[in-house]
Formats: C-alpha cells, structure tokens, sequence
C-alpha cells in the first residue's frame, strides 16, 4: 500500500478527530477538537498517514528541553485505524517522526504509553525505544 506522511493542513484536523477517538473514547468529538484545538496554540504538530485522501492514522509531537537530555520531541497520540495495522504503516510513521527529529536537532524522542496497553508497549520496544522510567499521574479536582 503506497502511503504519504505529512504534516496536517489546517482544514485536515476536524477529520482527525475521529482517530483520536480511538485513542481516547470517552472523550466527546467536541473536547477532542477544544484540546487539540488548545494544544497546537502550544506548539503541538499533527502528522498524517494517508493513502490517498484517506487518513489511515495519525501522530502529533511537540518539542521539549529537558534537563537530563536536551532539546526532545515528545510524541504522543499515534493511531492506526484498525485495518492499516500490522502491515508496516506504523514503522513508517515512527521512522518519519525520527528523521524529522533528527532535522529538528533533537537528541532524542519521547513517548508514553499507557501501562495497560501491552500492543503499543510491544510495538515501541520492537522498535529500540527503551521504558526507561514511569509516568505517574494525579487527578486533581478544583476546590471545592
């Protein structure tokens, strides 16, 4: 299947919220596409996956300066819908996301992954990224 990654053009994200979905279904279409809204306002980048005018997936990153290793991109929200999984597209997303990594000077890239999400745990180690910490979480609720 002859596939093209690219960055989202600005009338391309309403149709990503639909893939979001599948990462985050609780969620309603309308918070997806406020958040993603909100987070491109801080610099956070959609790349698509298309075969021809179809969005088969979908990733967005944002660049970072940590401490411990300088200027990262941070990856987060890959998704495959599910007939293009298992047939390399994936690989190629990620190999995408390291050239233009690379181009952005970063020294390295970054991701979560839910704990409970064995497949994509599965996925990223095939690929030499290395679980090197945890990512704790605290819900806080406003005062009451």
């Amino acid at each position: 299947m002859k596939i093209q990654i690219r960055e989202l053009a600005e009338g391309e994200y309403a149709s990503a919220v639909t893939l979001m979905q599948l990462l985050e279904p609780e969620l309603s279409a309308q918070v997806i596409a406020e958040r993603s809204a909100s987070m491109r306002t801080e610099g956070w980048v959609c790349i698509g996956v298309f075969s021809g005018s179809e969005m088969l997936g979908l990733a967005g990153y944002s660049l970072r300066t940590h401490l411990f290793s300088g200027r990262v991109m941070f990856v987060e929200n890959v998704v495959l819908v599910p007939t293009a999984r298992g047939k390399g597209i994936g690989e190629q997303l990620m190999k995408w996301l390291e050239e233009k990594a690379l181009a952005l000077s970063c020294r390295m890239l970054t991701l979560d992954a839910y704990a409970r999400n064995l497949g994509a745990r599965t996925f990223y180690q095939r690929l030499a990224y290395d679980p090197r910490g945890v990512h704790f979480v605290k819900e806080l609720s406003p005062a009451q």
